[in-house]
C-alpha cells in the first residue's frame, strides 16, 4: 500500500501500487506523480491474440510498405512538383490531433472498434484513389490513406500490450517486428514493379483489395475483444504522467529522431535516387536490399534486451551506426548500385536496432490500460514527419536534395546524447543475480 498524507491534518490518501497511478496535489499546490512499479502491471499474456496481431502485422506492413516509397512520386505527378513537404505536413498533422483525442475515441468505442473503423476508412479511401481522376480529390485521399494507415498501427499496438507482459517485451516486439518486416521486405520491389506495368491504380487497386482480407481476419479474431476503457482522461493528466517519469521522456526523444529518419528517408530517398537516373526496377533492388537487417536483427535483439543486456548500451550503438552511414549517403553519387545498396543496409542495420530497442524499453516502463500513455508516444511520428516535412520545405529553396542527409545524421547524433542518460531496464540475468 501507498499511504500519502497531506499537511493540515488532512486525511490519509491510501493506494495499492498495482492498481492505479495517482496525481496528488500537495498542500503548495505542486503535483506529485506516483508511478505504478513495472513488474506490478496489470498484465494479461494471450499468445494466441499475440500470434493474430503479427499476422496482421504481416499483411499490413505488406499494403503499407507498397504504398508509402511510392507516395511521395504520387504527390509530386499529381501536384507537379518536387517539393512534396507541404502534403506530408497537412497529413501528420491530422494525424498528430487525432492521436491526441484517441484515448477518448477508445472510451467511446473500444480499442477494437477502432481499428475496425481505421481500416474501413483505408479500404475506402484507396477505392477512391484507384479511378480519381481529379488532382484535388486525389490528394486528399492519399492524405485520408496517411492519417488511417498510422492510427491503425496505433491501434495494434494498444491491443498487443494488452495482451502481453513486461518481462517478454523485447521477444514479443522483436517477433511482431519480425513478422511485419517480413511484409515489408517483398513490398517495395512488388509495388515497383506494379507501378512500372500499371501505373499508381494498380497500386492502390492491391490496397483495396489487402485491406478488405485484413479487415476480415480482425473482425472473425476479435469479434469478442472489445472493451470500451471507462476511464476517463485529460491530455494534461497524460503529460503530467510523461512529466514523472524522465526515462519516458528520453525514449521519447530518441523515438523522434528514428521517426525523423525515417520522414525523410522515406519521402526524399526514391527522388533522390530517380533524380541520379536509377530506375525504378533498379531502386526496387536497392530497397529490397536495405530492408533485410529488419528481418534478421529484431527479433534476436528483443531476446538479448529480455535475458542479457536491458537496452540501453545496444540502443546506443544501434544510434551511432544509423548516423554514420547516414553520413556517408551525399557522397555516393551515381556511380554504384551495390555502394547504395550497402550503405542504406548500413543504416537499417542501426535504425532496426533502434526500433526493437526503444519498442522494448518503452513497453517495459507501461501496461495495456495506459492507452493515453500509448498514444501519446506514438505522436513522435507526425511531429517527426511535420518538422522534416518544414526542414525539407526551407532547405530545398536553399540546398541541394542530397543535404538533407546531413540533417537526418544531425538529428540521430542529438538522439545518440539523450540515449547516454536512460536508466537501463533489468535483464532476466540482471534479476536472477538479485535474488542469488
Amino acid at each position: 500500500m501507498l499511504c500519502l498524507q497531506r499537511s493540515g491534518g488532512s486525511p490519509w490518501l491510501c493506494a495499492k501500487l498495482y492498481q492505479i497511478n495517482i496525481l496528488w496535489h500537495n498542500s503548495e499546490g505542486t503535483t506529485i506523480f506516483f508511478r505504478t512499479k513495472k513488474n506490478m502491471h496489470n498484465e494479461n499474456l494471450k499468445k494466441n491474440k499475440i500470434r493474430l496481431i503479427s499476422l496482421l502485422s504481416f499483411a499490413i506492413g505488406f499494403l503499407d510498405a507498397f504504398f508509402i516509397y511510392v507516395l511521395s512520386t504520387y504527390f509530386s505527378a499529381v501536384s507537379g512538383t518536387n517539393n512534396v513537404g507541404v502534403f506530408y505536413f497537412l497529413g501528420y498533422s491530422i494525424v498528430l490531433i487525432t492521436l491526441f483525442y484517441l484515448q477518448p475515441l477508445i472510451r467511446l468505442m473500444g480499442k477494437v472498434r477502432i481499428l475496425y473503423l481505421c481500416l474501413g476508412i483505408t479500404i475506402c479511401a484507396s477505392a477512391v484513389l484507384v479511378s480519381v481522376t481529379n488532382p484535388w480529390v486525389a490528394m486528399a485521399m492519399a492524405l485520408v490513406l496517411i492519417v488511417s494507415t498510422n492510427v491503425t498501427w496505433v491501434s495494434l499496438d494498444i491491443l498487443l500490450e494488452s495482451f502481453s507482459k513486461d518481462h517478454y517485451s523485447g521477444s514479443i516486439r522483436g517477433l511482431y517486428l519480425t513478422i511485419m518486416n517480413l511484409g515489408l521486405l517483398a513490398a517495395p520491389f512488388l509495388s515497383l514493379e506494379t507501378l512500372d506495368r500499371f501505373n499508381y491504380e494498380g497500386i492502390f487497386l492491391v490496397l483495396v483489395f489487402g485491406y478488405m482480407i485484413v479487415f476480415l481476419v480482425a473482425l472473425l479474431g476479435f469479434r469478442t475483444d472489445n472493451r470500451v476503457f471507462q476511464e476517463k482522461l485529460r491530455l494534461s493528466f497524460t503529460i503530467k504522467k510523461m512529466l514523472g517519469e524522465k526515462n519516458l521522456f528520453r525514449i521519447y526523444g530518441v523515438s523522434f529522431a528514428m521517426e525523423f529518419f525515417y520522414a525523410l528517408m522515406i519521402i526524399y530517398t526514391p527522388l533522390y535516387l530517380r533524380s541520379l537516373e536509377y530506375s525504378w526496377s533498379e531502386i526496387g533492388t536497392i530497397f529490397t536490399i536495405m530492408l533485410v537487417p529488419f528481418v534478421l536483427l529484431q527479433y534476436p535483439l528483443g531476446i538479448l534486451a529480455d535475458h542479457y543486456f536491458g537496452e540501453k548500451e545496444m540502443l546506443i550503438v544501434s544510434i551511432a551506426i544509423a548516423a554514420l552511414a547516414t553520413l556517408t549517403l551525399p557522397f555516393l553519387g551515381a556511380g554504384n548500385i551495390f555502394a547504395w545498396a550497402l550503405a542504406l543496409f548500413m543504416t537499417r542495420v542501426g535504425i532496426a536496432g533502434i526500433e526493437i530497442l526503444r519498442d522494448s524499453y518503452f513497453y517495459k516502463q507501461i501496461d495495456g490500460n495506459d492507452m493515453d500513455i500509448i498514444a501519446f508516444f506514438r505522436t513522435t511520428r507526425p511531429l517527426a514527419n511535420i518538422f522534416g516535412a518544414t526542414l525539407s520545405i526551407l532547405v530545398l529553396l536553399f540546398l541541394p536534395l542530397g543535404s538533407l542527409f546531413f540533417f537526418v545524421a544531425a538529428v540521430l547524433f542529438g538522439s545518440l546524447v539523450t540515449a547516454f542518460y536512460l536508466n537501463d531496464t533489468d535483464s532476466m540475468r540482471d534479476r536472477l543475480k538479485a535474488v542469488s
